[in-house]
């Protein structure tokens, strides 16, 4: 039996007795999805992935094998896109997703220098992608040097999934580790788990007035999607205001003609961005 491309391990705790929180799992095997998913998309398409999208190549995972909490997984590609530049996983793709999920995994554990190795190992498999192509050698310098800021840019989007993927470390198990192909494997353990949930915490200001302008709503996730008030765009705060639980309210009104309100809310920040808005009063309706 061949040695499969992925394998995911979880060490210590319960996994010691071959077990492991399921809920914890869960997250940590979306979180992990997701990281590689983004990864694949910009490295074969040259553009950061879109609002819910995900890499149409498939990660498959087999039932645990014994020892540890230990799950074995493979790629399976969907033929249909290969045009769009996925076979360069056939060539370089091992290297490219363990390169790539360590320089998340570590970025976000401070690991910074691992971090950046990770980074240089990415941008010199796409030069050397590139190399094997047509491209004239200045095109090839441009484009490596596009995609260290891209990939930069995709990592930093990933802080969530990081916490996902890191959700059992501490909790359930002592270590997560993803292995693609034969490198090294990216290892969050407990210390690094921690420092993951630190650096990607929401840090809440106090309550007070803010002014939104509505753009529309929705009921069953509690969400009023308002213009960012910080940059271009839209932002789905969450309404705890008991009021906008009934059918009719101020809310779903000023929603309705896309009107500014005035309102008693918290923002939420990650890493100094507004992320998160919290209403839980309604003030006013305004022209402002």
């Amino acid at each position: 039996m061949t040695e499969p491309q992925i394998r995911l391990t979880y060490d210590g705790g319960d996994a010691t007795r071959h077990s492991i929180d399921m809920r914890q799992l869960g997250q940590s095997l979306q979180g992990i999805d997701r990281i590689v998913s983004d990864g694949i998309i910009v490295l074969a398409t040259e553009r950061l992935p879109k609002r819910g999208e995900r890499a149409q190549v498939i990660i498959k995972i087999q039932e645990p094998v014994a020892g540890s909490y230990d799950i074995a997984g493979f790629w399976q590609e969907v033929s249909d896109l290969l045009p769009l530049g996925l076979p360069i996983l056939a060539n370089v793709g091992t290297d490219m997703i363990s390169n790539w999920v360590t320089y998340v995994l570590s970025w976000f554990q401070g690991k910074t220098e691992t971090a950046k190795q990770a980074l240089d190992a990415l941008v010199a498999l796409r030069a050397a992608e590139l190399e094997a192509s047509d491209r004239a050698d200045e095109r090839r310098h441009v484009e490596a040097m596009g995609m260290q800021s891209l990939l930069a840019e995709a990592m930093q989007r990933l802080g969530p999934a990081a916490v996902m993927y890191a959700a059992p470390v501490g909790n359930s198990v002592s270590t997560a580790s993803f292995r693609s192909g034969i490198h090294p494997p990216a290892v969050v353990d407990v210390e690094g788990a921690e420092q993951i949930r630190k650096t990607n915490a929401v840090e809440w200001t106090q309550l007070g007035e803010m002014t939104l302008r509505t753009e529309g709503f929705k009921f069953h996730t509690s969400g009023l999607s308002v213009e960012h008030p910080d940059r271009d765009g839209f932002l789905m705060a969450k309404v705890s205001d008991p009021m906008f639980e009934q059918e009719e309210n101020a809310y779903t009104e000023a929603a309705a003609r896309k009107a500014a309100i005035v309102v008693l809310a918290r923002r939420g920040y990650r890493n100094g961005a507004l992320e998160q808005i919290d209403i839980v009063d309604f003030i006013r309706e305004t022209d402002a």
